[in-house]
């Protein structure tokens, strides 16, 4: 049994990207049942929360629902320790389940039938595809679902068919969003994958592409196949074995692609290893189309820490710092800066990881992608590209694209301000605390000295040896 307490909300305009912070805040017997008060919010959005309930044995079948064979869970009954462990990994903590069951409200289960219904819709008013089956939870963007589905003129054709609302940095006007698609569609590049098709609608936006059974570079460095639930496929500790002199291939290659779309005046907007794929050695980015539905990059909770992160160029160049870093450790760098990389790395990788990631880095400024693909960790990759790159973007869908990246960088600066402000409250309120506990600590001894002064009728004694003199009563 789940009681909530909380206002309505449009879940369209969510950022699932902000992260949790909960706080049992109360516990009570209710008709003979323990009830445990866990108050939540969003980081930075700390002022916005909410009140959920829950009794233990709601505990139990979310723990139920979260175990898999390559995961360990902390145990219960301690609660508290409980929702702080799973807060602590990533990939535990933004599944479906978890969601749930921390914000009931919006997170309310439907979001799949609601995807089935509505690409359904979308397919039907193209007469192009039809669904095969639905993926489960593949991704890790908790609105977004996936299907395999055929074309209609040859069936024996697999792609992949994904749909998802619109998030809080969209474009305005459906018209601007389906100019902009179609812009999209024709662009050709060697290491950029197109969509097929794209529908957009007021709800969302359907996307069909080609199915790529290797599945994401992720699930390259995960060693599992793609089409199984996220939470199953990265919480295995086992990882792949990458050389690298593979990952300056691959790095490589996916810079060539940034590039090319920089100097065309736009950015990808969610470069990460989910979206990249791997097909006879060559990397290729996936879903550009993510950044006109106004979906939130997952690394957005660093960000928003991060103040020179305030062009789009420079949000793609951090996103590929993290992916890189992620395909030379076998693991995502889950805090926003780095400046300790383990010492057996390839010192020009680790050279390129210091550009990008490093505090110094964030602080000054990021390298841009020409840049980088001039350090002699990529400069000396031999590229095998025969296609000719070709991009054409109409003034109206540059100036659509642009009043979109205003409306992300102005909540992302809206969002930096509110970190800049908690961290200034953070230390005046430690500094304060600080200062009553001297002051505290000095009245004490102040106390004690003029309590053994008198009883010691003016013999000065330390407060700490009062308990080596007799008392001059005696």
């Amino acid at each position: 049994m789940a009681v909530f307490e909380r206002r309505s909300e449009d879940r369209t305009v969510i950022d699932d990207t902000k992260p949790f912070l909960l706080e049992i805040k109360d516990i009570q017997n209710v008709d003979g049942h323990i009830e445990y008060k866990i108050e939540g919010c969003r980081y930075p959005d700390i002022d916005e929360k909410w009140i959920v309930s829950h009794r233990f044995r709601d505990f139990v079948n979310l723990h139920s629902s979260l175990k898999t064979p390559t995961i360990n869970l902390p145990s219960l009954p301690p609660k508290k320790k409980y929702l702080s462990e799973i807060l602590e990994n990533y990939y535990v903590s933004i599944s479906p389940q978890f969601r749930r069951f921390v914000d009931p409200v919006v997170y309310d289960g439907t979001f799949a039938e609601e995807a089935r219904q509505h690409i359904m819709v979308a397919l039907r008013s193209s007469g192009t595809h039809e669904i095969s089956q639905p993926l489960p939870h593949i991704g890790t963007r908790v609105r977004k679902k996936y299907f395999l589905g055929r074309p209609l003129q040859n069936p024996k054709a697999v792609h992949t068919l994904w749909w998802a609302p619109y998030g809080p940095d969209r474009m305005k006007h459906l018209r601007d969003i389906h100019t902009s698609l179609t812009a999209l569609l024709h662009c050709k590049h060697s290491y950029i994958v197109s969509a097929i098709n794209c529908i957009a609608t007021e709800s969302g936006v359907c996307v069909v592409r080609p199915w790529f059974p290797q599945g994401s570079l992720r699930d390259y460095i995960y060693g599992v196949k793609p089409q199984f639930d996220s939470l199953l496929k990265y919480s295995n500790s086992k990882r792949r074995e990458i050389d690298i002199s593979i990952c300056a291939v691959y790095g490589r290659q996916i810079l060539e692609a940034i590039t090319f779309l920089h100097e065309k005046g736009i950015a990808h907007g969610s470069i990460h290893t989910g979206n990249v794929v791997i097909e006879n050695n060559v990397c290729q980015l996936l879903d550009m189309e993510n950044q006109i539905l106004g979906q939130p990059h997952p690394l957005r909770n660093f960000m928003i820490k991060i103040k020179k992160l305030n062009c789009l160029q420079a949000i793609d160049i951090y996103c590929f710092g993290h992916l890189l870093y992620e395909l030379v450790f076998r693991e995502p760098l889950m805090m926003e800066t780095c400046d300790d990389f383990p010492k057996e790395s390839s010192p020009l990788c680790r050279s390129v990881l210091e550009s990008i990631l490093s505090s110094e880095a964030c602080k000054n400024g990021l390298p841009s992608a020409s840049a980088l693909l001039t350090h002699p960790f990529f400069n000396e990759v031999p590229l095998l590209s025969y296609e000719k790159p070709f991009l054409k973007l109409p003034p109206t869908v540059k100036s659509a694209i642009a009043a979109t990246y205003e409306i992300l960088l102005e909540r992302l600066k809206e969002d930096q301000k509110k970190v800049k402000l908690q961290r200034q409250k953070y230390r005046a309120e430690t500094f304060l605390s600080e200062g009553e506990r001297v002051v505290r600590s000095n009245r004490k001894v102040t106390k004690n000295v003029k309590s053994s002064e008198d009883n010691d009728s003016g013999v000065n004694v330390s407060p700490h040896l009062n308990s080596d003199f007799p008392n001059s009563s005696a």
